[in-house]
Order: C-alpha cells, then structure tokens, then sequence
C-alpha cells in the first residue's frame, strides 16, 4: 500500500519533505535549545526569560539547519540534478532567510507579546516556516525548468 502511493510523484516529494522536514526541525530544535540554555546559563539568567535570546538562538539555529537542509531536498525531495548549483544555493539562502524573518518575528511575538514558553513556541513556528519553505523549494528553487 505504502509503495504504491510512494509511486505517485507528487505523494512521493510530500512524503520525503516531511521526513527531511522533520530532521531539520529536530536540528534546528536541537541547536536552538541547547545554544538558549547555554548562553542562559553563562549569563545566569532563565533561558525563557528574554525573548532577544529566543532570536539570537533562532538565528543560529537556523544556519544549522539550512546548511544540513540543502543536500537532501536538492537530492532526494526534489531530484535536482546538474543545474547550476551557484543559483539554487543562492535562491535556498534567500528563501531561508525570509523564512527566518518569519521565524524571528513570530518567535518576538509569541514569546515577547504573548509570554508563551519559548520552547513550544519552536514547535508553532516551525511547522509555519516548513510550509513556506516546501512552497519556496518546490515552485521557485528546485521547479523542474524547461
């Protein structure tokens, strides 16, 4: 059953986004909690207690993450091959950088504005940039190009 829709290229692209997808959030996660808790812990201050360190971990959470994101959706989502390398590079830099405004300014909102705990505020948000992303990826970055 599960081979027979992996057949369907679309389902297929879907599929595999969500698992790339998934372990980029769980490095993003990962980077962002453990860079939060450290900075806090120098500082001696509580890791949820400013929203400036939800951003700052935010933004080095998210070179992390695009620089293991870019292989496995140019390879195996997308199927990218040859092209110039130069040019998705640059449009996957750029579509992750909006997407990171995205990010900052929601992290700022929810835990700023809203007092949300910054961790599960992480989760919101990712599934939000993931979406734009996938948009970003599949229609502008890696579009199949005639």
């Amino acid at each position: 059953m599960i081979r027979k829709l992996l057949k369907n290229e679309r389902i297929r692209e879907i599929f595999l986004y969500c698992v790339v997808g998934a372990l980029t959030t769980a490095v993003n996660y990962a980077v962002y909690f453990l860079f939060t808790r450290a900075v806090a812990a120098l500082a001696g201050v509580p890791a949820d207690s400013t929203e400036w360190l939800a951003v700052l971990g935010t933004a080095v959470a998210w070179m992390f993450a695009v620089a293991f994101a870019f292989y496995p959706n140019k390879r195996y989502v997308f199927r990218s091959a040859g092209g110039d390398i130069r040019r998705e590079i640059a449009e996957f830099v750029t579509a992750r950088l909006l997407s990171l405004g995205v990010d900052a300014l929601l992290m700022l909102l929810l835990v700023g504005a809203v007092k949300m705990n910054d961790l599960v505020a992480k989760l919101i948000v990712q599934a939000v940039v993931i979406a734009a992303n996938y948009f970003a990826s599949r229609f502008w970055i890696f579009k199949k190009r005639g």
